[in-house]
């Protein structure tokens, strides 16, 4: 009788080959999904906190009676947040959020509101820090560093570059029409022009937010032309 000494164990070299081969085409395949994932989470993360930053000034602007202004940046241009949403950094120069009511002009003298006061510095009046009014409750998160933000006026057809929008309490407005705000990946940027996104690139989408005269607030995704550039033509799908 012949003994069989071969060992079974263990895997032989052209199996080990074959098996790291389909591990190495699996992993190429599925990293850039992962990271497309990671990406778009950053634009879903931002735009939860927009959204829910909008809803909390809604409701801060009906308890203290307070109206506010709010002037954005000239164009329809993607900006870094800290340029149109954001205020704690100190840089943003292209956004003009001021606000007053009745406490803060009796504070500094003015009955008629007639010089409003920055809606993130309101509690240098009133010695109250939850007083402030911010579009982004907490600034400077990891996403804000990874998106990009645009806003258009929607209130009427003819005037889209329109780039002023007023608050009346509580977060209402007597203007016709909507502001929208787009979010989009800094990876969506067209490399041709730092301040234009491009819809589908690296196959992210483009998140919005709408605001219309009577507070209503609603998030979706941006419907874009063909050419897949943003443009202010496009509309905000409800999500």
């Amino acid at each position: 009788m012949t003994c069989n000494n071969k060992n079974e164990d263990g895997f032989s070299l052209i199996e080990a080959i074959v098996a790291l081969v389909i591990v190495t085409i699996a992993t190429a395949a599925t990293v850039p999904v992962i990271t497309r994932n990671r990406w778009q989470v950053d634009v879903d993360r931002y735009t939860t906190q927009l959204e829910t930053g909008l809803y909390a000034l809604r409701a801060k602007l009906g308890s203290r009676k307070t109206s506010c202004s709010i002037t954005f940046p000239e164009g329809f241009n993607f900006l870094e947040p800290k340029q149109i949403t954001e205020f704690s950094k100190g840089e943003n120069s292209g956004t003009d959020f001021k606000c007053c009511d009745s406490e803060i002009a009796k504070l500094i003298d003015d009955p008629e509101c007639l010089v409003e006061q920055d809606a993130y510095k309101i509690s240098d009046i009133t010695g109250r820090l939850l007083d402030n009014l911010r579009l982004v409750q907490t600034e400077s998160t990891p996403e804000s560093k990874n998106v990009r933000i645009a806003f258009v006026s929607t209130k009427e057809k003819t005037d889209e570059d329109k780039t002023d929008f007023g608050f009346t309490p509580p977060g209402t407005t007597a203007e016709a029409g909507s502001l929208a705000f787009l979010i989009c990946h800094k990876r969506s940027i067209s490399e041709s022009n730092p301040t234009t996104c491009i819809d589908n690139q690296n196959k992210l989408s483009i998140r919005c937010i709408t605001i219309d005269g009577t507070g209503t607030i609603e998030r979706g995704t941006w419907i874009t032309s063909a050419d897949k550039i943003v443009k202010a033509d496009g509309y905000c799908k409800p999500a």
